[in-house]
């Protein structure tokens, strides 16, 4: 199976393994379809999840009645290393991190759950009941729908609509960590710390970032010491301006721009 194919490579390419296993908690939450549950939530979900819309089997329309709506803070740790999914996400709003951390402490982000995301950790957890091979936290205040993994199990085999969007967003998610392969592998650090700076300031749409040298080492996978050094050499370029916990676009940009 593909998940297992590309999960395979993963962990070969980072030659990481798994210490400990851990149960996580079932989260519980307002029923999508009930009264109680924000009037949006439906809407939001088929804008971000079209796919979906026009289902109209009756067991996955009482699967997704069951599914439960649920507000999770910033900063909440979502799932752990060795623990197992008990439910499946589909994100209305926020960002959640998936990373990893070695056993000296240095954390390597493995990629982003966006809206509209799915998250492939999860669905190798969910599908072969094996533990949560990364961390995911919430990196902003994030609306959710969740189905039970039993629900999660039933609506593979029963829609054809939610296979689809699983097969779909497992591709794109696919395509998405072998091009972060190929750029560890072969692009120049200093490369990819510009291309990541030019990112994150289009995707804030600001020319001031509020970032440390530590969580841009975080991104990348090395020290905070070898980041502090190469932003220098960006800022004696002119590309940035370094100010405490904040970095500024610089007149020069061009190393940044170009990697958007």
């Amino acid at each position: 199976m593909i998940i297992d194919l590309v999960v395979y490579f993963y962990y070969s390419y980072r030659a990481f393994s798994l210490r400990y296993y851990k149960r996580c908690p079932i989260m519980s939450g307002t029923p999508i379809l009930s009264a109680a549950a924000p009037i949006l939530s439906m809407d939001k979900l088929y804008e971000l999840y079209p796919k979906l819309e026009d289902e109209r089997n009756e067991k996955w329309l009482e699967i997704l009645n069951r599914a439960q709506f649920m507000t999770v803070s910033d900063g909440s740790l979502l799932a752990e290393t060795g623990s197992h999914c008990a439910n499946f996400m589909l994100l209305l709003d926020g960002v959640v991190r998936v990373y990893q951390i070695d056993e000296q402490g240095k954390e390597l982000t493995m990629y982003r759950i966006m809206p509209g995301d799915v998250c492939l950790m999860s669905l190798n957890s969910l599908i072969h009941d094996r533990p949560f091979r990364a961390n995911a936290t919430a990196e902003s205040q994030i609306n959710m729908v969740m189905l039970s993994s039993q629900d999660f199990k039933l609506a593979m085999g029963v829609s054809e609509a939610f296979r689809m969007l699983i097969l779909s967003s497992l591709v794109d998610t696919v395509c998405t960590m072998v091009q972060s392969f190929y750029d560890t592998a072969f692009e120049p650090l200093d490369m990819r710390l510009a291309c990541l700076l030019g990112q994150l300031f289009e995707r804030n749409g600001t020319e001031m970032l509020e970032i440390t040298h530590q969580e841009l080492s975080q991104e990348l996978g090395t020290s905070r010491e070898v980041i502090s050094r190469l932003l220098k050499k960006l800022e004696q370029k002119e590309s940035i301006v370094l100010k405490r916990g904040k970095i500024m676009m610089g007149k020069n940009n061009i190393h940044l721009s170009k990697c958007i």
